[in-house]
């Protein structure tokens, strides 16, 4: 999340340079709330033209078909030179034949001659060491890297934001924690009951967690883009409840949607939790260090069974979340900085570059803004923009090309697309907003200032946006079945769409009126 309050920087006032002025048009996209939705969807439409139009099967050769595997090799018997010599590690792009008249197939079998350098595998879809052998490797399809490695870095974000809200954020005051956090609980109860009630006794069972989620680009976006009229309030009420929505996904993808769990991994994944956890009591701060062990995390939740993506989670709880300086130290230096900046010469339009001191006292500057900001917050704001407009878009590019065959309404007919539209369209309005009800009538919690039933029934709706989670959680529950998963997520796209307009459409009868201010906005001083 952004930090801006519009507060001027060194360049304020001069004029733009020729590519500051290039840039601003893109800049000044990127600082929309919206935009991020913005971009998810046009992803998302062209990802649906591509895979209904007459290039559908480059869509499939680019993200399902080829295979990106990367390999790491020992052979014993070549130690001298040549090939095999050594530790080889390579990445490869496979798709069909290999130029050689090999099938990719064909490359990843082991018939049984130890001098051939391959292993063998039963599914060419993962990372196993060959005992016959010492050769192992990776292969996956371009969307099953996107969707396990590419998305663990959108979970470390999501984790990032679960912890600041907790320790800093509207989830650190149980007060204000409590009514989007029943808003929460019944947004995930409400969908999957209707769910479990379209579907019990079916084979498409395993799909009860997808109509849970809720996509937290489109509803803030659309939030955004009503200007005015929704109160602040309403928007922090929403972002807080789409987070812990995220913590719930993440609770049941990790419980409900792992199978075979290999202990040894675990515990090899605990024991670098471990040593990351101990990092953050020994205030190591250097962020490099925790995300290069990031990778044998990574590896290690992959090998265990559990999702890959929760490495990112995991992660993102170590992240050391204190600063090393406090405020008073902070603006000491600060103003010594610039004492030393300002009197280095005589004529302040001296150029730094032709200063020591003046560059000296810059660096300064900057060490002291790193030493102040806690590594979860520098680290979040550098991967919250790459989340939103790099990750979730090509997310969104390989998993939304869902080929329609026939009407829509007859791929829309079956059980599991009936109980993912009725439990986002229905079920998570609804159980938002009797769960917040409930809160405030027992007096556990209480409607934020300025926001009337309506809001909270119009951001209802426009939690049933379920979009990026619910679609990554359709590829867990329907890995096997590819006609289940194709309906679930045209369901998904149906359900997001008409939710937004329902959402959208009831916070525009919304009359707009100024929130109450508190009664005091910091502590009193005295004037003089």
């Amino acid at each position: 999340m952004s930090d801006d309050h519009d507060i001027p920087t060194a360049k304020h006032g001069l004029s733009p340079e020729p590519g500051e002025r290039l840039a601003r048009p893109f800049q000044r996209f990127a600082r929309l709330s919206s935009s991020g939705g913005i971009v998810l969807l046009l992803m998302t439409a062209i990802a649906m033209i591509w895979a209904n139009s007459q290039y559908a099967d480059s869509y499939n050769e680019i993200f399902n078909d080829a295979e990106t595997r990367i390999t790491i090799a020992h052979n014993p018997h070549h130690g001298g030179g040549g090939e095999g010599h050594g530790e080889d590690a390579a990445v490869d792009s496979h798709g069909g034949d290999d130029g050689h008249g090999q099938e990719v197939t064909e490359l990843i079998e082991y018939e049984g001659d130890a001098d051939d350098g391959h292993g063998e595998s039963a599914d060419a879809h993962a990372w196993e060491p060959v005992k016959e052998h010492p050769y192992w490797y990776m292969g996956h399809s371009t969307a099953a890297w996107i969707n396990d490695l590419l998305m663990a870095i959108f979970f470390l974000v999501v984790g990032l934001e679960i912890k600041r809200e907790i320790l800093v954020g509207e989830l650190a005051s149980p007060k204000r924690a409590a009514l989007p956090i029943f808003g929460a609980l019944g947004g995930m109860i409400g969908p999957a009951l209707i769910f479990v009630g379209f579907n019990f006794g079916k084979d498409t069972i395993g799909g009860w967690g997808i109509p849970m989620a809720t996509d937290i680009a489109f509803a803030v976006g659309i939030l955004a883009m009503l200007g005015k009229r929704i109160p602040n309030s309403l928007m922090i009420f929403l972002t807080s409840l789409a987070i812990v929505d995220d913590l719930g996904a993440l609770v049941v993808i990790a419980v409900f949607y792992t199978e075979n769990l290999e202990l040894a991994y675990m515990g090899y994944a605990g024991s670098v939790v471990a040593l990351l956890m101990f990092m953050n009591v020994l205030r190591v701060r250097w962020i490099t260090l925790y995300l290069v062990l990031g990778i044998p995390l990574w590896y290690f939740v992959y090998m265990s069974g559990v999702h890959a993506t929760i490495a990112g989670v995991l992660l993102a709880a170590t992240i050391p979340a204190h600063a090393r300086v406090n405020a008073v130290n902070f603006v000491f230096s600060m103003r010594k900085a610039v004492e030393v900046f300002a009197e280095a010469e005589d004529d302040l339009e001296t150029c730094v570059t032709e200063s020591s001191e003046r560059r000296a006292a810059v660096n300064a500057i900057m060490q002291s803004s790193r030493q102040v900001l806690p590594p979860l917050h520098r680290i979040e704001h550098v991967l919250h923009p790459w989340a939103a407009f790099v990750i979730i878009p090509i997310f969104a590019l390989a998993n939304a090309g869902i080929p329609v065959h026939g009407g829509v309404l007859e791929n829309l007919g079956n059980s599991a697309s009936i109980g993912i539209i009725l439990g986002l369209f229905i079920g998570k309005p609804l159980g938002i907003v009797i769960c917040c009800f409930l809160a405030c009538k027992v007096g556990i919690a209480a409607l934020p200032m300025g926001v009337t039933w309506r809001h909270i029934t119009g951001a209802g709706f426009l939690g049933g946006i379920g979009f990026t989670m619910a679609i990554f959680i359709a590829n867990l529950a329907f890995a096997n079945s590819a006609s289940d998963l194709e309906h679930a997520k045209l369901a998904i796209l149906v359900a997001s769409g008409i939710s937004a307009v329902a959402g959208g459409a009831l916070l525009l009868t919304c009359k707009s009126k100024p929130e109450p201010e508190p009664d005091t906005i910091g502590p009193l001083v005295n004037e003089d």
